[in-house]
């Protein structure tokens, strides 16, 4: 089935960087639950930092294929690893479908999405495209001021390496963001080999 929406925009790429690192590469690739990876690293736990009505910038409209300034239902959030902040996600599906068919996303709480996405045969998923954020992106904000990342806190201008894709479901799109903090790979560097790659 040819995939109704253009995932990678103008700047995401299906393929990553050939500079990057292994580790790299496999991460932003990944398919499958970004929480069901993390945890063999250690114990997951979901803080949310906003959910909120916000209007579809260009990037956003292309993805997903609406209107520029189309109202959106927005989800923030940080996963956690032992209680430290690893990565920063942030969920966008046009406001009148999180009323229908992704109503049940306003009632997770601090419940992971996946237990939306990979639970219900209806659910397609787009390939998954990657590219470095700089610091006007919002995940590049909430790096700085909410997971507080000592390193993108001390040189703002640090890049974030980030991966998206789009979830369909009866034909309403749910763009998801997530992006890996440099403590991430500070700590995939300390964990043993068996759990990295699991």
């Amino acid at each position: 089935m040819t995939f109704p929406f253009d995932v990678s925009g103008r700047r995401w790429q299906a393929v990553p960087a050939p500079a990057l690192s292994r580790h790299h590469k496999d991460w932003l690739t990944r398919g499958g639950a970004l929480t069901c990876h993390l945890s063999a690293l250690g114990r997951v736990s979901v803080r949310v930092v906003a959910e909120r009505v916000m209007p579809a910038d260009a990037d956003q409209c292309r993805a997903i294929g609406v209107p520029l300034r189309t109202p959106l239902w927005a989800r923030d959030v940080i996963l956690l690893i032992d209680d430290e902040p690893v990565v920063v996600a942030h969920s966008v599906t046009p406001l009148a479908y999180s009323r229908s068919v992704w109503q049940a996303m306003r009632r997770l709480r601090t419940r992971p999405l996946a237990d939306l996405l990979y639970h219900d045969p209806a659910v397609t998923r787009s390939v998954l495209v990657s590219r470095p954020l700089g610091p006007r992106h919002l995940l590049h904000g909430r790096a700085r001021h909410d997971a507080r990342d000592p390193l993108v806190g001390t040189h703002p201008r640090a890049r974030l390496w980030a991966r998206r894709s789009v979830f369909l479901r009866y034909g309403a799109p749910l763009l998801v963001t997530e992006a890996f903090l440099p403590r991430f790979w500070r700590r995939l560097a300390s964990t043993p080999r068996d759990n990295v790659n699991a």
